[in-house]
């Protein structure tokens, strides 16, 4: 599949699923948070491909920038995917709450992913200017 060419089609399913969605909620809410959580993994599957790219696109920059840099710029990012997308199935699942602190939690530790670059880098600005 295309990057451009599967868009249309996706962004389609997308939105049939949106639409269906919104008739089983009034339905079965239950069955509906099944049905979006199954259509989010089978839009996943299809963006494989698109995926695999982006893949292969990291594994050519990590191999030009320091390593341990990148590392801990992967982690923050792969931190951001996963709690955005477990904020969104809490939010979905009607449990605000949950979400906010979901999303607190992402936060804390993407700072904590990231404090030993902020480390390096303010030894550096240190050693600069002292």
């Amino acid at each position: 599949m295309s990057e451009v060419g599967g868009l249309i089609p996706t962004l389609g399913l997308a939105v049939l699923a949106a639409l269906i969605y919104g008739l089983l909620h009034k339905v079965s809410p239950p069955f509906a948070l099944l049905f979006s959580m199954a259509t989010g993994v089978f839009l996943l599957v299809r963006l494989a491909s698109a995926l695999q790219g982006v893949v292969q696109g990291i594994q050519a920059l990590a191999g030009q920038v320091n390593g341990e840099a990148f590392r801990c710029l992967l982690r923050c990012a792969g931190i951001l995917l996963l709690t955005d997308y477990a904020g969104a199935l809490c939010d979905e699942a009607g449990a605000e709450s949950l979400a906010w602190c979901t999303s607190l939690a992402g936060r804390v530790l993407m700072l904590a992913a990231l404090w030993p670059m902020l480390e390096e880098v303010c030894g550096l600005i240190w050693e600069l200017t002292g």
